[in-house]
């Protein structure tokens, strides 16, 4: 299977987009978020095919960047390839990706959602490794004590993408409660 990359800068940085076709269709596998771009380039460059252009990719392009700048989006799931999560994983990501724009919610009220109310931890290590972050919202998870947990881009990033949602943090706490679950 041939998979292919693009890299897009935004206004956290150069983010990467891996992707494969299937039956003339473009599913997404990975997203990449922004990271020093000289590392990006080599990690991608290594595992993947520098791709032209396509409809497709120019509006998922289109809409990550929007997301990032603040805009409201809901994301078209049709465009990942959820088959290389496990089933638990996908719970998760499902689970993520239903919390509305504006809300957040804990790694154990999400465990409770999809019926592992022990399995705060393994939520944590399912959106820890979320292959789409930001198409998933993962920076919409925060620890039971409100502080903000781990984010694959790193906490400034997850802060912003919260900010950029209406979250008000105070001392990195979530400070309102718009809690979902």
């Amino acid at each position: 299977m041939q998979c292919f990359y693009n890299l897009e800068v935004s206004s956290l940085g150069t983010f990467g987009l891996v992707w494969r076709v299937e039956n003339t269709k473009m599913k997404i596998i990975k997203i990449f978020l922004p990271t020093d771009k000289n590392i990006l380039v080599s990690k991608l460059r290594d595992e993947y095919s520098l791709a032209k252009r396509s409809d497709s990719l120019e509006e998922i392009t289109l809409q990550v960047k929007r997301f990032i700048s603040g805009e409201n989006i809901k994301f078209n799931l049709g465009l990942l390839d959820l088959d290389i999560c496990t089933d638990f994983e996908k719970k998760v990501l499902m689970a993520e990706y239903n919390i509305p724009r504006g809300y957040v919610s804990t790694y154990s009220r999400i465990a409770k959602k999809i019926g592992n109310p022990k399995g705060a931890r393994a939520v944590g290590n399912a959106l820890a490794n979320n292959p789409f972050p930001l198409i998933i919202p993962c920076h919409r998870a925060i620890r039971s004590d409100r502080t903000l947990g781990g984010f694959q881009g790193g906490l400034e990033m997850k802060k912003k993408l919260l900010e950029n949602e209406g979250i008000v943090l105070s001392n990195d706490r979530v400070s309102i409660d718009k809690m979902y679950y």
